[in-house]
């Protein structure tokens, strides 16, 4: 596969390189197909609130499938040779990027599927049904459609990636639907643009992996012995980053694989009580420079 399923931190239905507005625009066509004069909705927006959340799920699920198979036929190649398969391996140093494409896999899963969840939450589904579904949608599509599409495309149906997507999706679900067990444990992406790698940056910051940093937070304000002490504004990380593959350009001998433990400050608690549930953003992205890193 090209590298990675690409992380979804600035739009709710992810994928790879998409632009948020061709999205936006792939989800809403379903509604305005199927919205006549007949209607007794006024607006698009009335017209979505009043549908049933089955119908809803639907939709959305249809749309979402529907950027994905437009953009991949556009973008990625889809359709170009008859299906195949591709063995990418793993974390070897032979492999197109060190296995930092995997973790995406894994955290594109992860992300679509904490943020699916809440979604149908909010339409009427009770939380272990919107847990569900909210799995089902990342690994359908975001998993299984797009490796589908690249057995038809030069990359082939990984089975590595899929693992790691599922992988993503189990995490995800399992987090949503146990909160005490997310209010202790994230899954975070770091990307710091300005690192000078040698290399200029791409134009799809998503797979850009030698700017790029996977990680797990533990987090002493998921603890209640922990609460009302200072110590639950830090946290502790393990992380991997993989370095000098430029997706398998660079010679064998000079690649570098690390894995790493740091001790972060937790931003989401720091700053909630600034912005609110907006500091939830940085349970899913590791701005960097906010912690101190060992390996």
């Amino acid at each position: 596969m090209r590298g990675c399923s690409k992380p979804i931190l600035f739009t709710i239905y992810y994928n790879k390189g998409s632009s948020i507005l061709l999205f936006r625009i792939l989800m809403i066509l379903p509604l305005l197909l199927l919205h006549s004069p007949a209607q007794e909705s006024n607006t698009i927006e009335e017209f979505w609130s009043n549908l049933p959340k089955e119908d809803k799920l639907l939709l959305t699920n249809a749309g979402v499938a529907t950027g994905v198979i437009a953009w991949g036929f556009s973008q990625w190649g889809y359709g170009t040779e008859s299906f195949h398969t591709d063995d990418e391996g793993w974390f070897q140093k032979d492999t197109s990027n060190g296995g930092s494409d995997k973790l995406g896999h894994f955290y594109t899963n992860y992300l679509m599927t904490r943020l699916m969840s809440p979604i149908y939450a909010s339409w009427g589904y009770d939380r272990e049904d919107a847990a569900l579904y909210g799995s089902m949608t990342s690994l359908m599509i975001s998993g299984l459609l797009i490796e589908v599409g690249d057995g038809y495309s030069e990359h082939g149906f990984a089975v590595n990636d899929l693992i790691a997507d599922s992988f993503g999706v189990a995490s995800g679900y399992l987090l949503y639907l146990y909160p005490s067990l997310a209010s202790k444990i994230d899954f975070r992406f770091e990307y710091d643009p300005f690192k000078d790698t040698g290399f200029e940056n791409q134009t799809d910051f998503t797979t850009d992996y030698e700017r790029m940093k996977h990680l797990m937070a533990i987090k002493a304000s998921g603890f209640e012995s922990l609460q009302d002490t200072p110590l639950k504004y830090l946290e502790l990380h393990l992380g991997y980053y993989s370095r000098h593959f430029n997706h398998d350009s660079l010679p064998l001998e000079g690649r570098e694989r690390t894995v790493y433990v740091g001790i972060g400050l937790n931003l989401s608690e720091l700053l909630h009580p600034h912005i609110g549930k907006y500091a939830t953003f940085f349970n899913y992205f590791q701005p960097p420079h906010t912690y101190l890193e060992y390996h």
